[in-house]
């Protein structure tokens, strides 16, 4: 019997590695934001959090203010929107830009036995927390069991 060592992922990489090789726009690499190709989509980075009685989904929006921020739910579709637009003085421009700004939006699918009229959103310290919860028939229960 022979073992015969695999690589299951080996093409992926390479392929991968072969766009590196590629020269990207000016723009891309030096981190404007004005060109189409230089363009960075983000998205911010979210928990999920799920209890007996309710969902949390805390989004990282550091640098964002309550006007900058759209929280809807629309057919079981949660969704934020953000705009958050450099802040640099006249006259300055960037040497390295990393804190992400611009337009974002992120959706998430959530089950149908949460209640649309009882979503609450809290904006602290950097964290927004979007907190939806359960229908009252859905919640677990505790069947109380009789003698025959």
């Amino acid at each position: 019997m022979h073992l015969i060592r695999t690589r299951p992922f080996k093409l992926a990489h390479e392929v991968e590695a072969s766009f590196q090789t590629f020269p990207r726009p000016a723009a891309y690499r030096l981190g404007l934001r004005d060109s189409r190709f230089g363009a960075q989509a983000w998205l911010p980075r979210i928990d999920v959090i799920e209890s007996d009685t309710a969902l949390a989904v805390r989004y990282e929006l550091a640098g964002f203010r309550l006007e900058d921020l759209e929280v809807t739910l629309d057919d079981n579709l949660l969704t934020v929107k953000g705009t958050r637009s450099p802040v640099i003085p006249e006259g300055a421009s960037y040497r390295i830009q990393e804190l992400a700004d611009g337009v974002f939006s992120r959706s998430i699918r959530v089950a149908e036995h949460f209640d649309p009229d009882k979503v609450e959103a809290r904006l602290s310290d950097g964290i927004l927390e979007v907190v939806l919860e359960k229908h009252p028939d859905v919640l677990p229960r505790t069947i109380e069991i009789e003698s025959a």
